[in-house]
């Protein structure tokens, strides 16, 4: 058994412990802290922006849930003019046991105040009293980070576990 080896793979498994403990805790942490806020499912509401940037539209909603299937949105500012969207292509989805989040458009929004959400297409058979329209901060490029994260840890720790009991067992 060489004691530099063991040493070795006993870090690497240690470091990958480490590492997934933070990446994990962070991702949990980054989808919650990237609501900037929380609406309820209405034709038409008002909605506060604090600062201008970049927001995506988020739709939560029960799983199986068919009341905004077809929605389309449209957010006006002070001046009844349409902000600058686009759809989103790469989508994040989050879900749970029982509610979806899927994000539908992103928004440029030039400056902070006060805009018009208009959503039209809700199927007004359905029930939306649990599903709601969420902004969010874009988080994807840090997610994609973070699994990339968690990825490494595992394979750090995996690693380390096997080489170690391959070093006890005599078979390296």
């Amino acid at each position: 058994m060489n004691p530099a080896l063991l040493a070795l793979t006993l870090g690497a498994m240690l470091l990958g412990m480490v590492m997934l403990g933070f990446t994990i805790t962070r991702t949990v942490g980054l989808v919650k802290s990237s609501v900037i806020v929380r609406l309820p499912v209405l034709a038409e509401q008002s909605v506060d922006f604090e600062r201008a940037g970049t927001f995506t539209l988020n739709l939560e909603y029960p799983r199986l849930s068919t009341a905004l299937l077809h929605a389309e949105f449209s957010l006006r500012d002070a001046g009844d003019r349409e902000v600058p969207s686009w759809p989103i292509v790469f989508r994040t989805v989050v879900s749970g046991f029982s509610v979806v989040r899927f994000p539908v458009r992103g928004y440029a929004i030039a400056h902070p105040g006060r805009y018009r959400l208009i959503a039209s297409g809700i199927a007004t058979a359905s029930d939306s009293t649990r599903c709601a329209l969420l902004f969010t901060r874009p988080y994807t490029a840090t997610l994609v980070l973070l699994i990339l994260g968690i990825v490494f840890g595992g394979i750090c720790c995996i690693g380390g576990l096997v080489f170690s009991a391959l070093q006890f067992a005599g078979k390296l």
